[in-house]
C-alpha cells in the first residue's frame, strides 16, 4: 500500500514538472516570434533605407544626364538659330542680288510713258519723203530710256519686257526690236518705277527728250501712277568671257 501510495506520488510530480516545462514552453513562445519579427522589420527597413539612398542616387545620376542634355540642346538651339540668322542673311541677299539683275517681278509707283508716231495729216500727206522724221526710232526711246534711269528709275518695261542695261533697242523698219527677242509696233507703253514725281518733272526739264519729239508732232503722254507692275527679266544672264578679278573673290 505504501508503495503504491509512492508511485502515484512520483507520477504526479512528473505529470506535474511535464505540464510546467509544457507551460513555460508556451509562456516563451510569443517572446520568440516578436523578436524573429523585430529582426525581420529591422531587415526590411534596413533593405528599404538601401533601396531608397540607390534611388536617390540614380535621380541625382538622372538630373544630372538631364542638365547635360538641357546644356547640349540649348547650345543646339543656339547653333540652329545663328544658323536660321545666317540662312535668313544668305537668303535676303541672294533676293537683292535677283532683285538687282531684274530676275525678280517688282511693283511700285512710278510714270507711265505712252509713245506714238505722228498721226497722220495733211502735212504728211502732203510731203511723203518727209515721214521718217514724224516716227518713233530706237533712238528716241533710247533717250527716254536714259532719261527715266537718270531720274531715279528702279526699273522699267517696254511694252511688258523688263529693260535691262544690256537690253537691244533697235529698229526694224516700222517697229522696234526690245530685248532679243520681242519686236514692237507703236504704240510703245513705257512703265518706269521710282518717284513719280521727279519722274514726271524730269521730262519737263529744258533738254528733255519730251520736248523735242512733242515739237515734232509725235504723241508722247506721261502720267504718275500710284502703282505699277514691271516683270521680271527673261533674257539671258550668264556671262561667257567675263569673271570676278580674283583679288575680289
Amino acid at each position: 500500500m505504501k508503495k503504491s501510495s509512492q508511485k502515484t506520488t512520483w507520477m504526479i510530480v512528473f505529470v506535474s514538472v511535464l505540464l510546467g516545462f509544457f507551460l513555460v514552453q508556451a509562456l516563451n513562445k510569443p517572446k520568440i516570434e516578436t523578436e524573429i519579427e523585430g529582426v525581420s522589420s529591422l531587415k526590411n527597413i534596413e533593405k528599404l533605407l538601401k533601396e531608397k539612398n540607390e534611388l536617390e542616387q540614380k535621380r541625382k545620376e538622372l538630373e544630372q544626364y538631364i542638365n547635360r542634355k538641357i546644356t547640349e540642346l540649348t547650345m543646339y538651339e543656339d547653333q540652329a538659330i545663328e544658323a536660321n540668322i545666317k540662312l535668313q542673311e544668305l537668303q535676303s541677299e541672294v533676293q537683292e542680288k535677283r532683285l538687282l539683275a531684274g530676275l525678280l517681278a517688282v511693283e511700285g509707283p512710278g510714270v507711265e510713258i505712252i509713245l506714238n508716231d505722228r498721226q497722220r495729216d495733211s502735212f504728211l500727206s502732203n510731203n511723203p519723203s518727209l515721214i521718217s522724221y514724224f516716227i518713233v526710232h530706237d533712238s528716241d526711246m533710247l533717250h527716254i530710256i536714259n532719261e527715266l534711269r537718270g531720274a531715279g528709275a528702279e526699273a522699267i518695261a517696254v511694252n511688258g519686257t523688263r529693260i535691262m542695261p544690256n537690253s537691244r533697242i533697235s529698229c526694224g523698219g516700222p517697229t522696234i526690236h526690245v530685248g532679243k527677242y520681242e519686236r514692237f509696233a507703236p504704240p510703245f507703253i513705257i512703265h518706269a518705277i521710282g518717284d513719280p514725281d521727279r519722274l514726271y518733272e524730269s521730262f519737263q526739264e529744258e533738254g528733255s527728250i519730251y520736248h523735242d519729239l512733242a515739237a515734232w508732232g509725235l504723241e508722247i503722254k506721261i502720267q504718275k501712277m500710284d502703282r505699277l507692275e514691271i516683270p521680271r527679266y527673261l533674257g539671258e544672264t550668264e556671262y561667257t568671257y567675263a569673271r570676278v578679278r580674283e583679288e575680289d573673290e
